[in-house]
């Protein structure tokens, strides 16, 4: 088991890993591979890869044909960024690493992220159909849910009972040209929250000029 007549020749990694710095692959490499073939202990080397910042999940087994080591990685898939305070992956999971490109905010507790992802993924295909997707969503401790749009359109959803606010907002979303369309770059807010109908907010004059010249100076 200690013999160095079988050294780990070569370290094959498969998967998606361009966010991992190759520092901390060397790092690991130099703690946990030092031994040989057959006295390196897989799940200690496979625990100490899954506490880098960018990996999900990862599997290591012994290449035998090659005396060494296969890793296969899965790295996180960022969707959106949780509360400021982290990221949230395409499974509904939060977790921490820098990232700098701009992503859609969720806002809620860890509780209900797993919950969020999938509302967020369903509102945006029905969103899509007038180009527009989900700037920031949240879900309140009363369960009611809110969307801020990329096109700066807020809508009130209110509480989900059997997919009723996707079932609003589909409607709304197929009569879009004939109600909102033209209103779109005055409108404050939408209300969902009724039972057979929504109401629309209108920016006041002062605050169309206001919110047009900040979107010019930009």
């Amino acid at each position: 088991m200690t013999s160095s007549s079988f050294p780990i020749k070569e370290i094959g990694i498969k998967g998606e890993y361009e966010n991992i710095n190759k520092n901390q692959i060397n790092l690991i490499k130099d703690k946990f591979i030092k031994k040989n073939f057959f006295a390196v202990n897989l799940n200690q080397t496979r625990d100490a890869f899954k506490k880098l910042p960018w990996i999900r999940d990862v599997s290591i087994r012994r290449d035998w044909n090659k005396f060494g080591l296969l890793v296969e990685i899965e790295s996180h898939k960022p969707i959106g960024r949780w509360n400021n305070q982290g990221l949230v992956n395409s499974f509904g999971e939060i977790f921490n690493a820098a990232y700098e490109d701009k992503l859609p905010l969720f806002i809620g507790s860890k509780e209900v992220v797993g919950e969020m992802t999938i509302k967020f993924n369903q509102i945006n295909k029905i969103l899509e159909k007038e180009l527009m997707q989900i700037g920031t969503i949240s879900l309140s401790d009363r369960l009611s849910w809110e969307i801020y749009t990329n096109n700066h359109i807020r809508f009130f959803l209110g509480k989900d009972y059997d997919d009723s606010i996707l079932e609003k907002l589909k409607v709304l979303i197929e009569n879009y040209q004939f109600i909102l369309s033209e209103s779109k770059s005055r409108i404050k807010y939408v209300d969902l929250r009724y039972k057979d109908g929504f109401a629309v907010k209108k920016l006041s004059e002062e605050l169309y000029k206001i919110k047009t010249e900040k979107e010019t100076n930009l």
